[in-house]
């Protein structure tokens, strides 16, 4: 995973969400463009509660950011999602 930052390399391998336009479940997988549709009727914390390490709301956010902008970006850490909730709080 040459593209990855180190805190990138960290996420998890997959984690679930809902598309922010259809509103579909969706998958993110770690190092890999974009969004893979879910053939489930689960819901994404139904799917995430089911994985070895469930992805905590920092991750998701981090995945969905390297998904999209890239896996090497500032974005693509939990911990700059962490700093910026901390701020609004």
């Amino acid at each position: 995973m040459p593209d990855l930052t180190p805190a990138a390399a960290k996420l998890p391998p997959l984690c679930s969400l809902r598309h922010p336009t259809t509103g579909e479940t969706v998958e993110i997988r770690r190092d890999e463009a974009g969004y893979h549709p879910v053939n489930s009727l689960c819901s994404p914390e139904c799917l995430n509660s089911r994985l070895a390490h469930p992805p905590t709301e920092d991750e998701i956010s981090a995945m969905r950011h390297g998904s999209l902008i890239g896996w090497n970006t500032p974005g693509a850490d939990p911990e700059m999602w962490r700093g910026r909730r901390a701020r609004h709080w």
